[in-house]
């Protein structure tokens, strides 16, 4: 097969979306890479990638989409989905580009093994937390992780903890008897943000739900992001599977992470086509939905003893899910005073976190790390992600918005 029949093959029904491309440029308004100082020259832009795709396929551009320089400039896109809202034509742009990533997709050995197992290499790095965590502060860890991931020696990873949120879940779980919960708990939350979770546990058991751990494989955003779809499209049928038990019966899945959420909610029902996946996205919930429905069903009420100033920062996931209005009224009924910034922080998973792209990332957040600087107040972020750049680069108190809104709860 040539390479061309091969890349048709490959985009498959996206193939369509090349076409429906008008050029508008309304993508290249809310592209985070789309508006830096590096990005307007050659094809840094978010409607740049599409032309030259369409140019490949048209027959003007000679050059093979496994084409090094090619990947490059597809490469800075960051599957943040902004996109996905102002596009006319309806152009599915990250899922398009995900599959021209696969044709061309570089990666080593070990990285394609890392990459495709990070769920396991966490799980493994957790039973360990001491030692883990030593290494990944020293000055040879930083490096190792550096050379053999690709994670740029001065970011700062996140500590482990002594137990992960599934064990924790499963030595605790003190009801197993009202309104079930799934908890898709995704890696990040269970073995760097134990406490969130556990939070989040504790407030549901008193909602009268009771909260149970499928087993379950990473999200697989992060091996979207760098085009090895058919991994990707392997850990999603295993959580489909997984979930899909759990609601046939009687469960429902919440989620705390907006990565875990899209995923559920909209990533495995595009990738997979199912009717498992689309039922997994149906049953599928975030905590802030849960609270509001709890509100709304008149089972909470708040206090509004935290009134105070909080910086509300629209995080690209969080803008995706739909999730944003429903935090935005939970944090205005907790009694607090919004600022709200829109601002990309430029880290968009672990794109930001690479060696290669680290400076690309400050560039992009750098609006944001100044704004957030200059107004001096805490700041609710949904991403875990923007809070890891946030944190270390506009030096500032950030938490996820539960955190905030769950202080001001009290049960009726």
């Amino acid at each position: 097969m040539n390479e061309y029949k091969y890349s048709e093959l490959m985009l498959d029904e996206y193939l369509e979306d090349v076409w429906k491309c008008i050029r508008c440029g309304f993508c290249n308004s809310v592209c985070p890479t789309s508006n830096t100082s590096f990005s307007y020259m050659s094809s840094k832009t978010s409607r740049g990638r599409i032309i030259l795709l369409q140019a490949y396929f048209s027959g003007i551009l000679r050059k093979p989409l496994r084409d090094r320089e090619l990947q490059e400039l597809l490469d800075y896109c960051f599957g943040c989905r902004r996109c996905l809202e102002v596009c006319p034509p309806g152009v599915r742009i990250p899922y398009m580009l995900w599959r021209a990533k696969h044709i061309g997709r570089r990666h080593n050995l070990l990285n394609k093994l890392i990459y495709s197992n990070y769920g396991s290499f966490e799980k493994l790095c957790s039973n360990f937390p001491s030692l883990s965590n030593n290494i990944l502060r020293s000055r040879f860890g930083k490096i190792l992780l550096e050379l053999l991931v690709g994670i740029d020696r001065r970011i700062d990873f996140p500590e482990f903890h002594d137990v992960s949120l599934e064990k924790w879940i499963r030595m605790n779980r003190s009801s197993t008897s009202g309104k079930r919960l799934a908890y898709f708990i995704d890696v990040f939350t269970n073995y760097h943000e134990v406490g969130l979770g556990i939070e989040v546990v504790r407030l549901v058991e008193k909602l009268g739900y009771s909260v149970e751990v499928p087993d379950q494989r990473e999200a697989g955003t992060l091996l979207l992001e760098a085009g090895m779809m058919d991994k990707a499209i392997k850990v999603a049928k295993e959580n489909v599977e997984s979930l899909y038990k759990y609601i046939m019966n009687g469960a429902s899945i919440l989620t705390s992470s907006p990565a875990a959420y899209i995923a559920l909610k909209y990533d495995y029902p595009e990738i997979l086509g199912d009717s498992k996946s689309k039922l997994v996205s149906e049953k599928t919930l975030d905590i802030i939905e849960l609270l509001i429905k709890e509100y709304e069903d008149g089972e909470i009420r708040f206090n509004e003893k935290n009134s105070g100033r909080i910086i509300y920062h629209h995080s690209c996931f969080t803008k995706a899910s739909g999730l944003t209005k429903h935090i935005k009224r939970l944090l205005t009924l907790a009694g607090y005073n919004l600022i709200e910034v829109e601002e990309c922080c430029g880290i968009g998973g672990v794109w930001g976190m690479s060696k290669k792209h680290y400076n690309d990332s400050l560039d992009v957040g750098s609006n944001l790390f100044i704004k957030l600087r200059s107004l001096s107040s805490p700041v609710a972020s949904q991403s875990e992600t923007c809070r890891i750049q946030i944190r270390n680069n506009a030096k500032v108190r950030v938490e996820h918005p539960f955190s905030y809104i769950s202080k001001a709860i009290e049960l009726k």
